[in-house]
C-alpha cells in the first residue's frame, strides 16, 4: 500500500468521521455487585481503577429482584470485568453468574472477589473458588514484611518478581488447598509466604480473589505514585488485565535523564560530554541538558558538533531564563508580568542559540529550584510551550492538590491551567526497583534529573539506573523531553477496531505501530483563557471541534507511519523586539559564580560539600553573594592582621638582635 494519502480520500474520510465519531464512541464497562449494608471501600477502589483505565462503572446493589437486569448487563459485549464485594457473595447465584460470563459474546470478562476478610464465610470461599481457597485469616502482628509480586502472564507484567518493604496495619491472607490450582499474584513474605491476591479458573471463568489489607501510612512526595498504587494493587492489576486494549494505555514507554544548568563547554565540571556519550551508547539512554538561556552565546565549537552529530543521545530544553534563584516564584516576590517577560526573553535567547549553533531545542520549561504559580503555567501554554517538568507537578501557591486518586497515580496532569505539568525524580537519590517497575506498569514516563556534581563519582554514575529501566522493559524509548511531551497521550481500542486518544500535550506525534491503517479519535481537555489560533496536522490546517471544554479531531494514520498534530494558541510574541543581552550585573555575577561553583569549586571534597549544602538548602543568590563578600572581607581582614602581626614579630626580632649585638 502506498504511503501517500489522496486529498479527496482525506476530505471525505474526515467529513464522515466528524459526523459519526460521537455516536460511534466505544468504551468498556466494569460491573460491581455490592451489598446494600456493606462498606463502600470496594466501590471507591474500583471507581479509581475504572477512571484510571477509562472504563464505565456500573454498580448493582445485591438484590434478587435485580438478577435479570444484572445478568443482562454481564452478557453485553461491552462488559470487560465483573467484581463482587466479598460481603455480597451470599446473595449472588454463582451458577447463573458464571454461565452468563461463559456465554457473553466478544472478549472474555474475568471475575474478581474483592475485600475478603477473616469473617467471610469459608464455605462460600470454597464454593466460589472451586475448592482452591479454604479460608481467610488475619495477620497476627505488624512486623516488617515484604510485599512480593509473582510472575503471572499478562497480569503482573513489569511487577513480576518485585519485592519491597510493606508494613501491614491490618489485613488478611488466604489459606489455599494443597490440591488446588490457585496461582498467587501477590504475597506477604515474612517468616512465611502468605498469599493475598490469587488467580484460579472455575467452570472456564478466570477468577481473581483479593484479601483486604490496610498498609501503614508511609507515603512520601517522591514516591506518591508507588504508595498510592500499593494500596490499590489488586484492583489496579485486575482492571488493567480485564480491560486490555480497551483500557487507556501507551503504545510505548519513555525515559530521559536531564542534567540541570550546564552550558556547552568541555568539560562542564564533572560532565565530560565525550565520555557521557560513550556511556549513553553502551547503556542505551538519552541526556537532555536543561540549558539556561542566559548562556545562549557561550557554546564551544567541539561540544556544538557533538550535539549536532548525536541528536539521538543529546538534546536541549529550557531552564528558566537568567536562573537567578527562584525567578519564577510567588507574585509578591516577582509579579506575573515580570515572569511573562522572562518567558518571552527565554524564547528570544533560545532562538539566538539555535541560530548560532544549529542545535534545535525543545519548548519544555524546567523551572529553576521550584515550579511557578498556575498563572505562569497558563502563560507557558499561551506561548506554545509543550510542558513543564519539575520535581513537583503542583504549582507554587496551590495548597490542596486534586482529590482524584488518578492525580497521584499519573505523573502528568492538566489540572492547572490546562497545561501539562509532569513530575520528575532525582537521580542522586537511590532509585528503587519498585519505583521504576510501578511507574512503567502505570505507563508513566520515567524522567530523572541531576546536576553536574552527580558525576563526581564517575561518568558512569547513571548507568545502573538506565540498565534497570531497560531490564524491566527492554522496549523503553530513551528520548528528548520534547519527544516525550509529544507522546503524552494514551489510547484505547474502540468497537470499530480504531482507537480513542486521550491527549495531554498541545503537540502530538501520533504513531500507528500496527500492521493496519487506523483512525484516531482525539480528545484533549481545553481549560483556561487561551484562544486557539489554529490546529495543524502535518503542517496543514485541519478541522476540529471545541465544545464542553474539550477539543476533538479525527485523524486517519496509515500503518507503520506517524502524523504530527499541533494546537497553536494566539499570543503577542514578537521575538525580534525582545532584547537578549546580558544587561544585569547581578545576574552576570551569579552566572560567573555558578560556573566557578560547578567547574572549579566542585573539584575538591570541601567544594562538593558546599555545593550539596547549597542545593539541599536552596540558598538565595543574594544571601549567597552577601556571604561570599562577607567571607572575602573577613579573609582580607584576617590576612591584614596576620601580615601586621608577622611584621611586628620581625621588628621585635630585629630589635632583640640589635640589642644583643
Amino acid at each position: 500500500m502506498s504511503n501517500a494519502i489522496s486529498p479527496l480520500r482525506v476530505t471525505l474520510t474526515i467529513a464522515s468521521l466528524l459526523l459519526v465519531s460521537a455516536s460511534r464512541c466505544y468504551s468498556a464497562d466494569a460491573v460491581l455487585i455490592r451489598s446494600a449494608m456493606g462498606s463502600s471501600i470496594e466501590q471507591d477502589e474500583l471507581e479509581t481503577a475504572a477512571n484510571f483505565y477509562g472504563l464505565n462503572l456500573k454498580v448493582f446493589v445485591n438484590s434478587s429482584s435485580d438478577e435479570p437486569a444484572l445478568i443482562k448487563v454481564i452478557e453485553r459485549k461491552e462488559t470487560a470485568a465483573v467484581v463482587i464485594a466479598a460481603n455480597a457473595l451470599a446473595g449472588v447465584s454463582k451458577n447463573a453468574l458464571l454461565r452468563a460470563l461463559r456465554q457473553k459474546p466478544g472478549t472474555r470478562a474475568p471475575l474478581l472477589i474483592l475485600g475478603v476478610v477473616p469473617d467471610t464465610d469459608p464455605m462460600l470461599l470454597r464454593i466460589w473458588s472451586g475448592g482452591t481457597i479454604l479460608g481467610c485469616r488475619r495477620f497476627e502482628n505488624a512486623l516488617p514484611t515484604q510485599y512480593s509480586f509473582d510472575r503471572v502472564d499478562n497480569v503482573s507484567q513489569q511487577l513480576a518478581n518485585l519485592e519491597l518493604p510493606f508494613s501491614i496495619a491490618d489485613g488478611s491472607y488466604f489459606v489455599l488447598s494443597e490440591a488446588g490450582v490457585a496461582q498467587p499474584i501477590t504475597s506477604i513474605r515474612g517468616e512465611q509466604v502468605l498469599p493475598v491476591f490469587v488467580e484460579t479458573t472455575v467452570n472456564q471463568v478466570e477468577l481473581f480473589v483479593a484479601a483486604s489489607m490496610t498498609p501503614v501510612e508511609t507515603s512520601t512526595e517522591r514516591e506518591g505514585a508507588v504508595d498510592a498504587f500499593l494500596r490499590l494493587a489488586p484492583v489496579m492489576m485486575f482492571t488493567k488485565y480485564s480491560a486490555g486494549e480497551r483500557g487507556w494505555h501507551a503504545f510505548h514507554h519513555y525515559a530521559n535523564l536531564t542534567i540541570d544548568d550546564p552550558w556547552l563547554r568541555q568539560p562542564y565540571g564533572y560532565v565530560d560530554y565525550d565520555s557521557l556519550l560513550e556511556e549513553m551508547q553502551k547503556h542505551d539512554f538519552h541526556t537532555t541538558i536543561a540549558f539556561i538561556p542566559w548562556n545562549y552565546d557561550r557554546s564551544k565549537p567541539g561540544v556544538i558538533s557533538l550535539f549536532r552529530d548525536h541528536p539521538d543521545r543529546f538534546s536541549i530544553a529550557i531552564h528558566g531564563n537568567n536562573h537567578d534563584h527562584k525567578e519564577f516564584t510567588d507574585y509578591q516576590s516577582k509579579p506575573l508580568d515580570v515572569q511573562v517577560g522572562d518567558i518571552k526573553q527565554s524564547l528570544a535567547r533560545m532562538e539566538k542559540f539555535r541560530e548560532l549553533t544549529g542545535i534545535s531545542y525543545d519548548k519544555v520549561m524546567v523551572f529553576p529550584h521550584s515550579i511557578a504559580p498556575e498563572s505562569t503555567l497558563a502563560a507557558l501554554k499561551r506561548y506554545n510551550f509543550l510542558a513543564t517538568i519539575n520535581s513537583s507537578k503542583i504549582p507554587e501557591g496551590v495548597v490542596v492538590e486534586p482529590s482524584d486518586p488518578s492525580f497521584t497515580l499519573r505523573s502528568v496532569t492538566l489540572s492547572f491551567a490546562g497545561f501539562p505539568s509532569i513530575a520528575r525524580y532525582p537521580a542522586v537519590v537511590p532509585v528503587s526497583d519498585e519505583f521504576i517497575a510501578i511507574n512503567e506498569f502505570l505507563d508513566n514516563p520515567l524522567l530523572f534529573y541531576t546536576h553536574a556534581a552527580f558525576f563526581s563519582r564517575g561518568i558512569a554514575a547513571f548507568d545502573s539506573v538506565a540498565d534497570e529501566v531497560n531490564r524491566l522493559d527492554p522496549e523503553t524509548r530513551w528520548r528528548s523531553l520534547g519527544d516525550i511531551a509529544r507522546h503524552l497521550y494514551l489510547v484505547k481500542l474502540r468497537e470499530d477496531s480504531n482507537y480513542d486518544v486521550l491527549a495531554f500535550s498541545s503537540s502530538l506525534n501520533l504513531d500507528n505501530p500496527l500492521a493496519r491503517d487506523l483512525i484516531f479519535y482525539i480528545r484533549k481537555q481545553e481549560i483556561g483563557y487561551q484562544r486557539i489560533q489554529s490546529v495543524v496536522v502535518d503542517e496543514k490546517p485541519y478541522p476540529y471541534r471545541l465544545e464542553k471544554g474539550y477539543l476533538s479531531l479525527t485523524i486517519p494514520v496509515l500503518r507503520g507511519t506517524s502524523r504530527s498534530v499541533a494546537i497553536q494558541y494566539k499570543n503577542d510574541l514578537n521575538l525580534a523586539s525582545i532584547g537578549t543581552s546580558h544587561d544585569s550585573l547581578i545576574v552576570y555575577l551569579l552566572r560567573l559564580g555558578s560556573d566557578f561553583r560547578d567547574i572549579y569549586l566542585s573539584k575538591s571534597r570541601f567544594g562538593l560539600a558546599v555545593i550539596r549544602a547549597y542545593n539541599d538548602h536552596h540558598v538565595e543568590p543574594g544571601k549567597l553573594l552577601a556571604s561570599i563578600l562577607t567571607f572575602a572581607v573577613v579573609l582580607v581582614y584576617v590576612g591584614f592582621r596576620l601580615r601586621r602581626f608577622a611584621r611586628i614579630r620581625r621588628l621585635d626580632k630585629a630589635r632583640s638582635s640589635a640589642a644583643t649585638s
